[in-house]
């Protein structure tokens, strides 16, 4: 079990022990985040010296670590700085030439806004943050060749956990493998050979032909007020991540894809079904361990016994990104049916790059 699992089985915790978790969480990965972990740092040292406006708003949502009222907190923060309702606090905040920002002067204006929060920080703390994290499709891409390659099959595309689908629209983006690529050339979004640390093999892969996912609070990606809600959570001082964003946003809007509003087990078990001549994947990314337990023995059972009936003619695949054993890295791995084997095709950050490939390409 990982620190993360063990410390989600909790059911309280107080504001200065969860502003200390997310402390911790925005210092690791492959995209820290100084600025936001500087100001964790000192909201929890207001609560553990009893000074702190803070607290009171982070308890307006579950105080748990999978409810995440911090970052729930600093997302509402971060809309209204980019809507320039904060302008004083937009002052301080991090730019480009600028990466940390004035962090003593937006210390002592968050604390003012906490003491007295606006609509937008009210209403952010009713909302789990949502970042669909687009990076992850320059892992996802090399699974869904390894599909392609497998069963020399179009592929239909299943996503749970989609969030906006950002991630549903991987094949509008170009992956640079070193001797093979992947999507259009032309595209807006691209991930270049450093994205990968080894080459990345996207050959024989098929075109996906159709797809769709499901979310229990989906994101519109082609509404202003849907895309303003992704960009929010990114951490401000992540300013590749803030740009890539912005580009698949701009993709979407042309790039249709259907996000249903549904519990994922019953959605997997009405939609995820094979089709003769086509290769049915399941994927999902950073997202398995938040759901009940429940749900996820029913999609497991649900899987299994489709994989029993999968043929060669219409197979099955179960295309995974989630936290390896240690939870340090994310392990990129692909289950295809018939046969149930499961394999570990990449490891990677849990927003995508750099990105380990793990099976060296064959002639």
């Amino acid at each position: 079990m990982s620190a993360r699992s063990a410390a989600s089985e909790r059911p309280e915790f107080d504001p200065a022990e969860l502003l200390r978790w997310q402390e911790a969480g925005a210092k690791l990965g492959s995209s820290p985040s100084p600025f936001y972990a500087a100001l964790f740092g000192r909201f929890a040292d207001d609560c553990e010296r009893g000074d702190a406006p803070v607290a009171a708003l982070l308890a307006r949502a579950p105080m748990t670590i999978n409810a995440a009222s911090p970052l729930r907190l600093m997302g509402g923060v971060h809309r209204g700085v980019r809507a320039g309702e904060f302008p004083a606090l937009a002052a301080a905040w991090p730019t480009p030439d600028r990466p940390l920002g004035d962090l003593d002067e937006a210390y002592v204006r968050l604390r003012e806004l906490f003491a007295a929060p606006p609509e937008v920080l009210l209403d952010s703390l009713t909302r789990d943050p949502q970042t669909n994290e687009v990076g992850r499709s320059a892992a996802l891409a090399l699974g869904l060749a390894a599909v392609g390659r497998a069963t020399g099959r179009p592929i239909r595309l299943f996503e749970i956990g989609s969030s906006a689908g950002l991630n549903l629209r991987v094949d509008s983006y170009f992956c640079d493998g070193g001797a093979s690529t992947w999507g259009p050339a032309s595209s807006a979004l691209q991930f270049g050979a450093n994205s990968y640390t080894a080459e990345a093999d996207f050959r024989g892969a098929t075109p996906i032909v159709e797809r769709r996912g499901c979310d229990i609070h989906p994101i519109d990606a082609t509404h202003a007020d849907g895309a303003e809600t992704l960009m929010s959570y990114v951490w401000p001082d992540q300013f590749a991540r803030l740009d890539r964003l912005s580009r698949a946003l701009e993709i979407a809007r042309h790039t249709p894809a259907t996000i249903d509003a549904e519990s994922a087990d019953v959605w997997v078990d009405r939609h995820v079904v094979t089709e003769p001549g086509t290769a049915t994947v399941l994927m999902h990314s950073v997202m398995w361990q938040y759901m009940p337990d429940d749900v996820q023995r029913r999609i497991t059972a649900t899987l299994a016994a489709r994989g029993a009936r999968a043929a060669a003619d219409a197979p099955l695949a179960l295309l995974a990104m989630e936290p390896g054993p240690a939870a340090v890295t994310m392990d990129l791995s692909l289950t295809l049916w018939p046969g149930g084997e499961r394999r570990l095709l990449a490891h990677c950050g849990g927003h995508g790059p750099p990105i380990e490939p793990l099976l060296a390409r064959t002639s």
